[in-house]
């Protein structure tokens, strides 16, 4: 039976090719493009496996970075405006309830934070390697832009990982959102079982979890649910947890001469004061917060008591 090897001996005389360049040196400066690329790919790994909180992201990140590497050697596009904006968005949507000024660091605040600022230098050291080498050819506008956003977003993830990370300062809620191992795998499995539990019922939700400090985890939209419910999904999920209070609990609240009454009018309106948001405990203490959309506000109700009693009993 052959076997196949790893070595080729074709580089021996310090020569590689790609798709599109055929046996030029290995010193050429698409290869120091490609090998930060490389580099970026293995630091992001690194990076994973003490940020588990936001493990999947960081996964996808490096699939991503090797479908880059693979356009940049002559494969198929994959870089275009869409997931320049979807980069956007995300860093938008961390730093959107966050203090953090926006600027140079001290890294080391958490294993998991500096980890992603040692990957976002990486990133940076691709985009310098990729002007150079974009005089050959082969870069498009989108591209930059990518790579440019890339190492925004590594540094946005990161200040997230110092934000969340147990110190002598840490809230409860926030320590132990770090103590449920694999949060992110178990916010995601929560939305699908919401998600197809309400189907069976006929009806179609937006079902979404954010942690301890109101950020955004999981989001899961069922086909031809309301678009408006994505974001009042969200902000359920958001509202339970700022507020330490189902959704439903409040509404009463909220009522004309209740305790909380206008209290919807706060927060940039992210307030919901309709049933569908529940916070999500482990150990008495709140985790995390799971909000869902596109049914009656007895239905949504009735959902969000069944995704707290799922979590509790099938995630924790």
């Amino acid at each position: 039976m052959a076997v196949t090897k790893l070595y080729t001996k074709a580089g021996d005389a310090g020569h590689a090719s790609t798709l599109t360049r055929q046996h030029i040196p290995k010193n050429s400066p698409i290869f120091d493009v490609l090998g930060t690329l490389d580099e970026l790919g293995a630091q992001l790994g690194v990076a994973k496996r003490h940020a588990a909180n936001i493990a999947p992201i960081l996964e996808q990140l490096q699939k991503d970075v090797i479908a880059v590497s693979a356009e940049l050697a002559g494969g198929k596009r994959f870089v275009d405006r869409d997931k320049v904006e979807q980069m956007e968005r995300a860093i938008d949507a961390i730093f959107e309830n966050m203090d953090d000024k926006i600027g140079f660091v001290l890294a080391g605040n958490s294993v998991g934070g500096a980890a992603l600022d040692v990957a976002r230098t990486v990133a940076r050291r691709a985009e310098r390697c990729a002007v150079s080498a974009s005089r050959t050819g082969g870069f498009t506008r989108e591209m930059f832009a990518w790579l440019n956003r890339l190492s925004d977003l590594l540094y946005a993830l990161a200040r997230l990982c110092d934000r969340s990370a147990p110190t002598k300062t840490a809230t409860p809620a926030v320590t132990a959102a770090v103590a449920v191992e694999g949060f992110c795998d178990k916010a995601l499995a929560l939305c699908q079982a919401v998600r197809a539990y309400a189907a069976q019922q006929g009806v179609k939700v937006v079902t979404a979890v954010c942690d301890a400090g109101g950020n955004p985890v999981a989001m899961l939209r069922a086909d031809d649910a309301f678009i408006a419910s994505v974001d009042i999904a969200m902000n359920k999920a958001f509202t339970s947890v700022s507020l330490k209070m189902s959704t439903d609990e409040l509404s009463y609240l909220a009522q004309p001469g209740g305790s909380l009454y206008g209290i919807q009018f706060t927060n940039n309106n992210r307030i919901v004061i309709f049933g569908g948001g529940v916070p999500l405990t482990a150990d008495d203490v709140i985790v995390g917060g799971f909000g869902v959309s596109g049914g009656t506000a007895e239905q949504d109700t009735a959902l969000g008591e069944y995704a707290k009693e799922f979590f509790e009993k099938e995630l924790i």
